[in-house]
């Protein structure tokens, strides 16, 4: 168990955390040296698990804004589940972290069977000593991974550092740009394209960029500077010694390009994190906005708008990266250590992860995380809001590389996404405030790990 200070620091990484997930490869699983056992098949069913105990058994599951609307948990888990194991009863807890925290649930000795989290900050659950070895129970239930995206599997083992698994991947994020065709024939600016770079994109949102009938628009919201520092695979933190590392050249270079985008004049008002999704779809001031899948938010019936004059186009690049987006950043089902029981929590999480279940996701507009063409071929079908929509411009980019983080990766992630607003509301200068920020950060990291 953690002491005092460590505790403090858990309740920080928890809160910080939260406002990221909003939002927030290698071989083959069945061939990698994991021990996750052979595959009972070599099907693209992943989930094939022999039948348990029968009594009637109720399993907590967490999950928290960004990963599963109500909706969401009630179709791809509660009624599939009910369907497929009778004497399996779901009970949802939506983790929200203001009025439920897993800090308090761990207090509370109250901890959920099973928890959503991602990939990029699955190492804070170390420091809350949740993570559960899954190889046995895998090996036990006959668990059939051939079907499973290699790099979905192998990802959350390096970003864990650790080489099995503590849970199974059920969606991926990917990225887009997002545009708003009514601004774009407004001011007689041609429509991106895919295979775009940063700078082609920037130079599109400087003519954009416009106060027109006493509107402020906004040519371009680039979301988190941690996002295109992922698709240079920059990582923030040395696994190693610990030390923030984001005082170098090639952060120099991402923190320039996104500070000359939000310096163009009238672009300056940062919304990043899911904020700016809210202005595009509903305010409808800004013309373009390169983030994650946001297909959800846009859909949800509390907030849809009548906006439909949108469309995507692939993600920004590099020029020496095209094609590559940002680090993959899967979406996964974590088994918690204090479950008493793990071997239905892993029957409703093999359920989520069944072709059935996967293909509604997908014809929901997310990515599955099996890897048969057909979940590429269904994607998006169910929404109305993605008719004549360049849906294929999701697959044009495939996600960078992961490297290992920290169980401080949601801390500094949050933290990096600050810095960027405080160097552009303050006018700071870029080698004074990442040489600081090293320095701040380097002296909590230390701190944290007491």
């Amino acid at each position: 168990m953690v002491g005092k200070k460590r505790a403090v620091a858990l309740s920080a990484i928890a809160a910080m955390t939260a406002s990221l997930l909003a939002g927030c490869g290698g071989k083959e699983a069945s061939e990698g040296g994991s021990g996750q056992g052979a595959d009972a098949a070599s099907g693209t069913q992943p989930a094939a698990v022999q039948p348990a105990k029968q009594e009637p058994v109720t399993i907590t599951f967490g999950y928290r804004p960004g990963y599963f609307t109500e909706k969401e948990m009630e179709r791809y888990v509660i009624e599939p589940v009910k369907k497929k194991y009778p004497h399996i009863t779901v009970k949802p807890l939506l983790i929200d972290n203001k009025t439920v925290t897993l800090p308090n649930l761990i207090a509370a000795k109250e901890v959920p069977d099973i928890i959503t989290t991602n990939s990029l900050t699955l190492q804070d659950f170390k420091q809350w000593d949740l993570q559960f070895d899954m190889t046995e129970l895998v090996q036990s239930q006959k668990t059939v991974l051939s079907g499973f995206k290699a790099d979905a599997l192998e990802s959350i083992k390096i970003t864990n550092q650790t080489p099995y698994l503590v849970g199974l991947p059920y969606t991926l994020q990917f990225n887009a740009l997002y545009y708003n065709k009514d601004i774009f024939n407004k001011f007689g600016v041609e429509y991106p394209k895919d295979g775009m770079t940063w700078g082609e994109v920037t130079e599109l949102a400087k003519k954009l960029t416009r106060v027109a009938d006493n509107v402020q628009y906004r040519g371009l919201e680039p979301d988190s500077v941690f996002r295109p520092g992922s698709q240079l695979e920059l990582p923030l933190i040395d696994p190693a010694t610990y030390k923030s590392i984001a005082n170098t050249d090639a952060w120099k270079r991402v923190f320039q390009m996104v500070r000359d985008i939000y310096e163009i004049p009238g672009n300056s008002d940062i919304k990043s994190l899911g904020n700016g999704i809210k202005d595009f779809n509903q305010t409808q001031t800004i013309a373009m906005i390169a983030g994650l899948n946001w297909l959800s938010f846009m859909n949800d019936d509390k907030i849809k708008s009548s906006f439909t004059n949108w469309d995507m186009a692939s993600y920004p690049v590099f020029p020496e990266k095209p094609g590559i987006g940002t680090q993959i950043d899967i979406h996964l089902m974590l088994l918690a250590k204090t479950s008493k029981n793990k071997e239905a929590a892993l029957q409703v999480m093999s359920t989520v992860v069944s072709d059935e279940v996967q293909l509604e996701l997908v014809r929901d507009g997310k990515i599955s995380v099996l890897k048969d063409k057909k979940f590429e071929d269904e994607f998006g079908k169910n929404l109305d809001i993605l008719k004549g929509k360049n849906v294929q411009a999701v697959f044009k980019t495939k996600p960078a590389k992961p490297f290992p983080p920290t169980e401080f990766a949601g801390r500094a992630l949050n933290d990096i996404t600050n810095l960027m607003g405080k160097i552009v509301k303050d006018q700071i200068d870029l080698n004074t405030a990442l040489r600081q920020f090293d320095e701040e950060q380097t002296k909590k990291y230390a701190e944290g790990r007491k």
